[in-house]
């Protein structure tokens, strides 16, 4: 959580704010965070919780003059925080339970 949020507040690296690979670090980051919250929560918590921390930040976001909050990010985490819970899922079915 921490990585995502520094990773989310950093200035954008290229030049006019590009931020390369922003979608797939939103895809990766978010996966991995409902990916991890659901070893200590349900999986449908842990979804919601990453999603919501993903509102969160880009909340923060719109307070910082160099960053900005996207409804497109918002998108990514949602389309990310379901492949963690497919990802958990697929772990939960392979290990039989």
């Amino acid at each position: 959580m921490v990585l995502t949020a520094v990773g989310g507040m950093l200035p954008p690296l290229g030049p006019h704010g590009y931020q390369p690979g922003g979608p797939a670090y939103h895809l990766v980051g978010f996966s991995v965070l409902t990916v991890l919250l659901a070893r200590f929560l349900r999986p449908v918590r842990a979804a919601a919780g990453a999603w919501l921390y993903g509102l969160a930040l880009e909340g923060l976001q719109s307070l910082v003059p160099y960053r900005s909050a996207e409804v497109t990010d918002l998108a990514v985490n949602l389309v990310a925080v379901v492949l963690g819970l497919l990802l958990v899922e697929l772990r939960r079915t392979w290990r039989g339970g």
